[in-house]
Order: structure tokens, then sequence, then C-alpha cells
């Protein structure tokens, strides 16, 4: 048997974004953490593979990879540039991580890409 991954359980995501765009973005929902990987689909269809590393007791690298090729027909994600795309895009932030009473985890930060600034915050909400 493993040891389980430090990080694993379940988190509701939230995001907001300094993007005006006109794209909708439909990133928020739950997510499982197993083995200190996510994979799932957004309200969009879109997947998201993820990636969390411990830095240091208090900082969590995350490397995320967003697939729309699959996702609904209307659903774009923007490149860096701005601009529409169906390609795979792959967001890299530092986030805090903050414990209490052992079980309770909660990971926030910034995502910078492009000329866009996403507030990301991971609560876990059960094992």
């Amino acid at each position: 048997m493993t040891d389980q991954h430090p990080l694993d359980g379940r988190y509701r995501v939230t995001t907001t974004t300094s993007y005006q765009g006109p794209l909708e973005k439909k990133s928020d929902g739950e997510t499982e953490i197993r083995d200190g990987r996510t994979h799932r689909f957004d309200a969009a269809n879109c997947e998201w593979t993820s990636t969390f590393e411990i830095v240091s007791e208090t900082e969590v690298k995350m490397t995320s990879v967003a697939d729309p090729s699959n996702a609904d027909i209307e659903f774009l994600l923007t490149a860096p540039d701005g601009s529409p795309t169906r390609n795979p895009v792959t967001y890299e932030a530092t986030l805090k991580l903050a414990r209490k009473d052992g079980d309770k985890i909660q990971m926030s930060g910034q995502i910078h890409y492009g000329h866009d600034i996403v507030f990301l915050t991971m609560r876990k909400i059960s094992q």
C-alpha cells in the first residue's frame, strides 16, 4: 500500500479573472487530487490535468494543462496574446498553502497568463 499524498482529497475550485473578453470562462467546479494529480472536465467539457508539488510548508507549485479539443463547440481558451484557441494551454503558478486542524487545506494564488491574471482558490471539502 502506498502512502497518501499530503494534498489528496476533494477540492472546490473557484476563480476570478482580470479577463474582460467575450469568451465565457467555465473552469470553476470540483476536482479530486490523488497522488498529487488531478484530472477533470469542467462545465464546458474542457479537460484539465494538473500536478501539485509541495515546495515548502507554505507553497505548492501547480502546473495545469487545459485541453479544449473535445470541449463544447462554442468554447475556446485564450492564447497568451489573447486570441481564441482550441489548442491545449499550460498554466503554472506557485500557490500559498494553508492548513488548519490537519485536514483543512486551502491553496490560493495568482496565475499570470498573457495579459490576464486569474485568482485561484482550492479548498479541500472531503477526503
